[in-house]
């Protein structure tokens, strides 16, 4: 009995247990249910929001994609409108830029022109200055002493002048000064040589005046034959050859050339070898041959003095009547008798010669010719030089 009713008791139990068990279960669940049911709703909700708003989005979106698009078309058009202002720009660029470069290359132009000008300017006032200079210079250059005879020495050939010497003989000093002027020295346009053949003697004696400060109012013109006669007739000449002197194109007839030697020594020459030595140029200059033509002058005065030519007077008219034909001069018998008796014991002043040693450079005119011409462009030094050697 006892163990049918604690069977019954447990059975109950077990059956309460289950019924509380399932209210549990019931309500746990129900709770799960109503707590799903409540996600559920508040995801629909936060769907239907998202909806809305995603929708509400779409509809602001087209909006702006309708404003992007019209923004669009107005920034395209805006950007017609900036290619178009920005050609015309580019265009009155190109136009200002052309306007402005050629403006500029006229100023340019026009600047460079003032500059030419301004250089043109200077150049004439200080060409100004420095003819101003040598005017001073010339002006002060001391005046030539009157009592002093100055005589002219010409040697031509041909139509040329080959030979052009100043003898200035003062009393003061009792010294004959012997100055050589070379024939390629340039004047006015010309070379001086040319004057005499083409303008006569008183033209050469102007021009020779403006270069040196000395007008030779005397004069004495030889030729070559007149010089070889007068050598013969006084009998040769002494002449100290200082250096071998060799001329492989010495002028012979017939326009041909021939050899003519001198080596360094002392030689008595005939008027034929005194010439060569005088005249021969090519393996030297025109320079050396002037101071040998000094030389050879110097010893003819010599000679003429040993020859007692004052005591001989026979001798000096047949001289003056053989030369009378090929030696122009205006100094006449008696007056050149007078000037040996006076001057026969001056001392001779000689290898004086204007060249590019002292007051000459050599240059090439317009035609190419070579040419000499002062330093300084001005004849004020040789002036100075020339003053300094007669007075």
């Amino acid at each position: 009995m006892k163990k049918k009713n604690l069977s019954t008791s447990l059975q109950n139990l077990i059956g309460v247990c289950l019924m509380v068990a399932l209210t549990i279960f019931t309500v746990s669940f129900g709770m799960a249910i109503k707590k799903n049911s409540e996600e559920s709703h508040s995801k629909n909700l936060k769907i239907s929001v998202l909806i809305d708003e995603v929708g509400e989005l779409r509809d602001a979106l087209d909006i702006k994609e309708s404003e992007i698009a019209d923004m669009y078309g107005k920034v395209s058009q805006a950007n017609e409108q900036i290619g178009h202002i920005h050609s015309k720009i580019e265009t009155a660029v190109e136009r200002n830029s052309a306007d402005w470069h050629q403006i500029k290359s006229d100023l340019n132009t026009s600047n460079e022109q003032l500059t030419v000008l301004l250089k043109e300017k200077e150049k004439i006032i200080s060409d100004l200055a420095i003819s101003n200079q040598n005017l001073q210079r010339e002006i002060s250059v001391p005046k030539h002493d009157p009592s002093i005879l100055d005589v002219l020495v010409i040697g031509h050939n041909a139509k040329l002048t080959d030979t052009m010497m100043i003898a200035s003989i003062n009393p003061n000093t009792q010294k004959a000064t012997l100055i050589s002027i070379p024939r390629d020295l340039y004047h006015k346009g010309r070379k001086i040589n040319e004057l005499y053949s083409k303008y006569g003697v008183g033209e050469l004696q102007k021009a020779l005046s403006e270069i040196t400060g000395i007008y030779p109012e005397k004069y004495v013109i030889f030729n070559f034959e007149s010089f070889v006669d007068l050598v013969d007739m006084i009998g040769g000449v002494n002449i100290t050859v200082e250096k071998n002197l060799i001329d492989n194109a010495y002028p012979g007839p017939n326009n041909s050339y021939t050899v003519v030697k001198f080596p360094a020594g002392t030689y008595q020459m005939d008027g034929n070898k005194a010439l060569k030595y005088a005249r021969s140029r090519k393996s030297t200059n025109d320079f050396d041959r002037a101071k040998r033509q000094q030389q050879v002058i110097h010893a003819v005065v010599e000679r003429v003095k040993e020859l007692n030519m004052l005591a001989r007077l026979d001798l000096a008219t047949k001289i003056y009547g053989k030369l009378q034909n090929n030696v122009q001069t205006n100094i006449n018998l008696f007056e050149g008798l007078s000037y040996l008796q006076h001057y026969q014991n001056y001392e001779i002043n000689g290898n004086n010669v204007i060249s590019t040693e002292n007051h000459l450079y050599s240059t090439r005119n317009s035609r190419g010719q070579y040419v000499l011409l002062p330093r300084g462009k001005t004849y004020a030094n040789i002036k100075e030089y020339v003053s300094g050697l007669v007075n």
